[in-house]
């Protein structure tokens, strides 16, 4: 039987790909090992190990024309006639102090010599050390040309060079250059380059070379006399020397403008590691082709591991009820079309369960409007029998107020036009609703009203604060004290708006408090304005503006009941 796949291409399957990643690793190894075979076999040893040897000796050549340089520059600026005049001697004296702590290893003293005697030194004591005949030299030598460079010499076993340049026809600044600085560990790094300078007359002048155990001294000692003689005939840039430690190839160059030889020494075991070298490299290919097919073998098992666990993942969170569950995949192969069919089953369970979600909200919605529309019998025939007895009392006055009240009132409650009002019209209905109150029980409760205009245009559903207030009401009628019921505005929260509803009657169990939030069923028992409840007051505001907005309950027995509304906040008006 054969089939014909369609839909997708030959290179999208799973088997396929694996297929040429898999022959692809081997080639890749191949090529790798080929590489570098052909690379230490074939490419010349000697001419790489020559371009490391030059590079150190023009790394040296390099930093001796930079610092001498900088050296030749700190001294034009010292000898500035016009500096010199303007400037005190502790001034002057602090000036080259400052160059010496910057230049601390390359500057072993600089000093000011003023007709026969050396007037300013750093450091201070150095000046005791020259002798009248050092001075006569450096001022004769500077004389002739302004500028002077002295042959190497030595001070306390150290090799340095006087520069010096006049000032004037009576005076010349001098500075003593330390030559160990120009090999030193801070110019050239690592042991195997070892760096050594001698002047044109082949006087040794410094190393890099560390001296400290007896075997590498006296290797030293051997290796100074063999470039001593190297430097006295006219050999090669490339030398051979051999010394009780070792074999050793040499470079030197003398590129500069004092004729010094710079040596660059490296053994022969490291110029040729011909042998050593293949055993490494054959290592190094074995570590390679292993780590290269465990990388291999890993990214294979992780092409078809990962999107079986996210797949797996997913539908484990569909059975938990996360509707939101879906598999993401950035592939071209049969677990993409596994990926869409689940996500396109997922988002149609959700569209299903959005519109049922819907449908619950709009018929909760339409039974809480009910509720809020139907005038509860007992208020009105209450509310009538009061107005009847002012009119019977020929309190007329107060029966036409009462009338308009309650008119007001009727129509606030079952107006058709929307659910949401502002604050500023809840609170002037919720004076309607305490006119009509107070004259049904009396002076049982005070209201005060303390909510800043800023809040008036916030939006609130439609007797949320004459549901709450009349809660208040009812509940302290057990009370034998006046309540005292206070509808407030607090300081805002971020994105939200507060207002607090207040009394000081009896307070509510949490039993009772916990009935009347948590069963939608239970009818008012005190026969209010309508059946709209605490629970249907959360409700509605949940279902208005969302799940962070709503009731919270603050009740100390005894001490009265709090209840705070959050809404969200909205166009507010200055006062």
């Amino acid at each position: 039987m054969i089939r014909r796949i369609t839909g997708k291409s030959f290179t999208s399957s799973v088997s396929t790909k694996l297929f040429i990643l898999t022959f692809l690793s081997v080639i890749v190894l191949f090529l790798v090992i080929g590489i570098f075979g052909y690379q230490r076999l074939f490419e010349p040893i000697r001419q790489n190990n020559e371009e490391v040897l030059q590079g150190s000796v023009v790394q040296v050549e390099n930093y001796i024309k930079t610092l001498m340089n900088s050296i030749q520059s700190q001294l034009i600026f010292l000898s500035n006639p016009v500096l010199y005049n303007k400037m005190d001697e502790a001034d002057y004296m602090e000036l080259i102090d400052n160059i010496m702590t910057y230049h601390q290893e390359q500057i072993h003293s600089i000093y000011l010599i003023e007709y026969d005697k050396v007037k300013i030194s750093s450091p201070y004591g150095y000046r005791f050390y020259i002798t009248p005949e050092r001075i006569e030299e450096i001022k004769t030598q500077t004389s002739k040309t302004g500028f002077w460079w002295s042959p190497p010499y030595s001070i306390n076993e150290r090799a340095v060079i006087t520069v010096s340049k006049q000032i004037d026809s009576n005076r010349v600044v001098a500075l003593d250059l330390n030559l160990n600085a120009l090999t030193g560990p801070q110019i050239i790094q690592g042991e195997q380059r070892r760096i050594y300078l001698f002047s044109g007359q082949g006087d040794y002048l410094s190393t890099n070379t560390y001296l400290a155990y007896p075997k590498t001294f006296q290797d030293h000692l051997e290796m100074k006399d063999a470039l001593q003689a190297l430097t006295l005939t006219s050999g090669t840039a490339f030398n051979t020397v051999h010394t009780s430690f070792g074999n050793y190839t040499v470079l030197s160059s003398n590129q500069n403008r004092w004729d010094w030889f710079v040596f660059s020494v490296i053994e022969e075991s490291q110029a040729f590691p011909l042998l050593d070298s293949l055993k490494k490299q054959l290592v190094l290919v074995l570590l390679i082709a292993i780590i290269l097919a465990v990388i291999v073998s890993v990214w294979i098992t992780n092409y078809i591991r990962k999107p079986v666990t996210a797949i797996t993942r997913q539908f484990k969170a569909a059975a938990r009820g996360e509707l939101e569950a879906r598999i993401k995949l950035k592939r071209n192969d049969e677990f993409t079309h596994i990926a869409d069919g689940f996500n396109s089953m997922m988002g149609n369970i959700k569209s299903l369960f959005d519109d049922l979600r819907l449908a619950e909200e709009k018929k909760r919605h339409h039974e809480l409007k009910v509720l809020q529309s139907q005038i509860h019998p007992h208020f009105l025939n209450n509310t009538l029998n009061a107005i009847y007895c002012l009119g019977e009392t020929g309190q007329t006055d107060e029966m036409c107020e009462m009338i308009r009240s309650l008119m007001g009132l009727l129509q606030y409650s079952t107006d058709k036009v929307g659910d949401i009002v502002t604050v500023e019209d809840e609170l002037r209905q919720l004076e309607n609703y305490v006119q009509i109150m107070n004259l049904r029980y009396g002076d049982v409760f005070e209201m005060d009203i303390a909510v800043p205009e800023i809040y008036f245009n916030t939006a609130i559903p439609k007797l949320t604060l004459i549901t709450l207030v009349e809660n208040s009401i009812f509940y302290g009628l057990t009370k034998k004290e006046v309540n005292h019921i206070i509808v407030s505005g607090k300081n805002t929260e971020a994105n939200s708006v507060l207002l607090e509803v207040s009394d000081t009657g009896p307070g509510i169990t949490p039993e009772k408090l916990a009935l009347l939030t948590e069963e939608t069923g239970t009818p008012n028992p005190y026969k209010g304005l309508n059946n709209l409840g605490l629970r249907n007051v959360q409700e509605r505001l949940s279902m208005t503006f969302g799940y962070p907005y709503g009731l919270h309950f603050h009740n100390e027995p005894d001490e009265g009941l709090t209840v705070t509304i959050r809404l969200p906040i909205g166009e507010l008006r200055e006062k």
